[in-house]
């Protein structure tokens, strides 16, 4: 299972996206203060390795950052010109609620890009329950 979190953070409070393998099963304000940051540390103790994406918005989103290094959280953060770029071809209109799930269905289709692109250079040619023992004669 692929849990991603999008998520759109503004000064005041931030708006969270959750992906489950590429379909938004639930959002949700969050404040960015200890009580919003207890609720997003619920949530991704929930999950097995989350992946996280936001946009790094100077100092509003160094506190999401700062929070997710001390609980060792792997991140990604978007450079924010590259986000709106992106963001803004996919966008008809614009709320923060929006850009948060097409933040998560972006690193969604950029970690599959990457898969798709390791798996054309270095090609399986079986997987299987027994860990390949059918070659253990060789």
């Amino acid at each position: 299972m692929r849990v991603v979190l999008g998520i759109d953070v503004s000064k005041v409070s931030s708006e969270v996206a959750i992906l489950v393998n590429g379909e938004k099963v639930h959002s949700y304000t969050m404040s960015n203060d200890a009580i919003g940051f207890s609720r997003l540390l619920g949530d991704l103790k929930t999950v097995h390795k989350p992946e996280i994406i936001f946009e790094a918005t100077g100092v509003y989103s160094r506190r999401l950052q700062a929070f997710l290094d001390e609980h060792s959280y792997a991140y990604t953060r978007l450079n924010p010109l590259e986000a709106k770029k992106q963001l803004d071809s996919l966008r008809v209109r614009k709320t923060d609620q929006i850009d948060a799930v097409k933040l998560a269905n972006k690193q969604a289709e950029t970690i599959n890009r990457a898969v798709k692109s390791l798996l054309s250079q270095y090609p399986i040619r079986s997987i299987t329950s027994d860990n390949g023992s059918e070659f253990s004669s060789w």
